[in-house]
């Protein structure tokens, strides 16, 4: 039997397999990134997603410097696909929905979402509570802008993807 070890992530409270997370560790009175996850100190962990790093950022018990969380963005960001260019050549495609009231609407039928990534906290809890309770996988990508771009419209909060095969092709 093979051994995962597991730890929680600190912002989300969601458990996940240690190479899954982001890790920091104390240095004196701040945080730093643990990219290789090898420094001899207590450490905690956080969730590979836009949306942890963001909360972290605001956390009054973890200080970390904008370098150390700029770095665990562009790591994000690396391990990322290219998902507003996959979206250009779907816009055209009857798969996609896009605004908040048309991604609700068609919540049942949608198998993966996009969120922008400048989204109001407000929208952003309510999207992913959503998704959460519906099962959805969802990944922060692009701003509202680059999101309306693609799609002929001054911005755009959301996307979300109702083919199964097109949403598991995102996600793998």
């Amino acid at each position: 039997m093979e051994n995962k070890t597991e730890r929680t992530c600190i912002v989300c409270r969601e458990k996940n397999e240690k190479k899954n997370l982001f890790r920091i560790a104390k240095r004196g009175s701040k945080y730093v990134y643990d990219r290789e996850q090898k420094m001899q100190t207590r450490g905690a962990y956080i969730c590979k997603t836009h949306e942890c790093v963001k909360r972290l950022s605001k956390h009054r018990k973890y200080n970390m410097d904008i370098a150390e969380l700029s770095r665990m963005l562009e790591d994000l960001k690396k391990g990322a696909k290219d998902y507003l260019g996959i979206l250009r050549a779907m816009k055209t495609s009857e798969f996609l929905s896009f605004g908040m009231n048309m991604v609700f609407e068609d919540i049942e039928k949608v198998h993966f979402i996009i969120i922008a990534e400048d989204i109001s906290d407000k929208n952003d809890k309510k999207i992913i509570s959503k998704a959460k309770e519906m099962g959805i996988s969802y990944v922060h990508s692009g701003s509202k802008s680059q999101l309306g771009d693609i799609f002929g419209k001054a911005e755009v909060t959301v996307v979300g993807v109702k083919n199964k095969k097109v949403a598991r092709g995102l996600i793998e």
